[in-house]
């Protein structure tokens, strides 16, 4: 027998979008090909607090570190330090976050099949495509894959430990993207992203030959993680006949960032909303509407910044940087919106940076 909604993957988007669907009265079964939910963690877990806040309300047991101050490094290495006043971003197990997530969907009436593959004998009304980067559901069904980039990253164990300072490298260290320190409780989760190479072969070059980097000190690798960044954004179709794709599955990541537990979370439960109505006779495009209505403006923007920061050569970048500290741009952008970052961006392009941009753009035509 057709289950009424079938969630294919046991993130936190799809753990959301079927908890939303459960709760508007659907029958749902969630398949996650991994043995546990949570596992295995491959997210740096930086998020912003009021993101947090709107998924789980009360979020302290599931924090590791809560971040104060934000280093972001030129391509020639020099730092600039940005405080916030108060807690915008925080460091979470995502662990602990998805399987907090898991038990809200349980008790939701989500049925969850985790250690289970999705196969295409699988009946259903409405899909709900979960996968994150896999594709196998997308290409199954003929559905647009997002862009991503592949990323590597290193838990270490360092002797000069900050734990709560989020660290960005620009400049040639992740070429068309760059380089993050993270601090989780007791040691840094370092990575990087690059479509121009192999990723562990930067973030080695990295750890050993960054002057800056070096003063940490490290002790020890704990381990190392691979995956993928998401950077286009959502996809020109996010929905397809019965199928409905979420978070990263769904491109809804930061293309500035490839961020996209909030922002994911957020979307899924318009999703969720929307495959239980369309069980209900509704129209499963509404989840498209309501996406782009209350985050349309913002992918864009992102996306557009995106392309300028990948087209954008590292000695215009050094003077953008230099420009925008000397003027106190850089501190003043820290009250915008860490999510939604079209305000941020509309603010950038009203600024004296905005002529760093239009070189950048102009070389973007020629992307591949």
């Amino acid at each position: 027998m057709a289950r009424e909604i079938l969630v294919v993957g046991g993130g936190p988007s799809g753990l959301v979008a079927a908890t939303e669907a459960a709760l508007a009265g659907a029958e749902v079964t969630l398949v996650e090909e991994d043995k546990e939910v949570g596992s295995p963690d491959h997210c740096a877990g930086l998020v912003s607090s009021e993101g947090l806040q709107k998924i789980l309300g009360g979020y302290e047991g599931v924090l590791l570190s809560r971040i104060k101050r934000v280093r972001v490094f030129s391509p020639k290495g020099n730092a600039y330090n940005i405080n916030t006043s108060d807690e915008k971003a925080v460091v979470i197990d995502r662990e602990k976050f998805d399987r907090e997530l898991m038990k809200r969907a349980e008790a939701a009436g989500v049925e969850i099949s985790t250690g289970t593959l999705y196969k295409p004998s699988m009946g259903f009304k409405v899909l709900i495509n979960a996968e994150g980067t896999k594709s196998r559901v997308a290409r199954y069904i003929g559905m647009e894959v997002p862009r991503s980039i592949p990323a590597a990253q290193m838990d270490l164990e360092v002797k000069n430990f900050e734990d709560d300072v989020v660290e960005i490298y620009t400049g040639g260290w992740a070429p068309g993207f760059f380089a993050w320190t993270v601090p989780r409780k007791d040691h840094l989760r370092v990575g990087l992203a690059t479509s121009m190479g192999l990723p562990k072969e930067f973030l080695s070059r990295f750890v050993e030959k960054n002057e800056n980097f070096a003063s940490k000190c490290v002790i020890k690798v704990l381990r190392e993680l691979y995956g993928k960044v998401v950077i286009g954004g959502p996809l020109k179709s996010t929905v397809k006949g019965n199928v409905v794709a979420v978070g990263d599955a769904g491109g809804f990541a930061k293309p500035t960032t490839g961020g996209g537990v909030v922002l994911g979370c957020l979307t899924a439960k318009l999703a969720g909303i929307a495959a239980a109505g369309a069980i209900k006779g509704a129209t499963l495009l509404e989840f498209e509407r309501k996406w782009k209505a209350h985050y349309g403006k913002d992918f864009e923007r992102m996306r557009l910044a995106a392309r300028i920061f990948r087209n954008i050569k590292d000695e215009e970048l050094e003077r953008a940087m230099d420009e925008a500290h000397r003027f106190g741009l850089l501190e003043r952008l820290t009250v915008y919106d860490m999510d939604l970052q079209g305000g941020v961006i509309a603010r950038v392009a009203r600024s004296r940076l905005a002529r760093y941009a239009v070189l950048p753009l102009l070389r973007s035509l020629f992307e591949g």
